[in-house]
């Protein structure tokens, strides 16, 4: 028996975007996995970092936590600029899979997937009025480009956990892929109300 899911209405229409948006959102929760290996190799205690790491709530606290763990500990030069670098990035993938995972999902007219941004609306110290929420219009081409982004960055990853075992003698394994000057994606335009 097929199970149908519930979609954002939009997504009846923007079915290419829907799928690329869901993948980063998913995506995302392997990237921090990947961050928990990576902690979990320098330290040589896999235990502590996943409890070190999933015992705190939050993506930026679990990133800072990861981070505080890892980044003193490569000695490497050159694997230690490759992290930092990738760290960097990740952080851009965390705030495109939050602007996602934290929206409202409009359809705009008979061609534009729009969304609203919730978490802006939060931060922000104005009144909140229907007539003055934050709307995006998101294209596929843009949808695209931030799924390049994730994908290379998740390459990256996988590269750092490799070669972060192999330089500490964990693994023999080497010859995984570094994609170096990722270009940061397109964002969603704001449009004007």
């Amino acid at each position: 028996m097929a199970v149908k899911i519930y979609m954002p209405l939009p997504f009846d229409r923007f079915k290419e975007e829907g799928e690329l948006i869901g993948r980063m959102i998913l995506e995302y929760g392997e990237l921090e996995w990947m961050l928990c290996l990576i902690a979990g190799h320098v330290l040589t205690d896999l235990d502590t970092a996943i409890k070190a790491l999933y015992r705190s709530r939050g993506e930026l606290q679990r990133m800072e936590v990861a981070d505080a763990l890892i980044r003193q500990r490569i000695e490497d030069n050159k694997l230690k600029q490759i992290y930092e670098q990738t760290f960097a990035h990740m952080k851009v993938c965390k705030s495109i899979r939050n602007q996602y995972a934290h929206t409202n999902w409009v359809h705009a007219g008979s061609d534009k997937l729009c969304y609203v941004g919730i978490e802006e609306m939060a931060a922000s110290h104005e009144p909140i009025k229907m007539h003055n929420m934050p709307l995006y219009h998101l294209d596929i081409d843009t949808v695209i480009d931030q799924a390049r982004f994730f994908n290379q960055v998740m390459q990256n990853m996988s590269y750092l956990t490799m070669e972060m075992q192999h330089v500490l003698g964990l693994s023999t394994t080497t010859g995984f892929h570094y994609v170096p000057n990722i270009r940061r994606p397109k964002q969603a335009s704001k449009l004007s109300r």
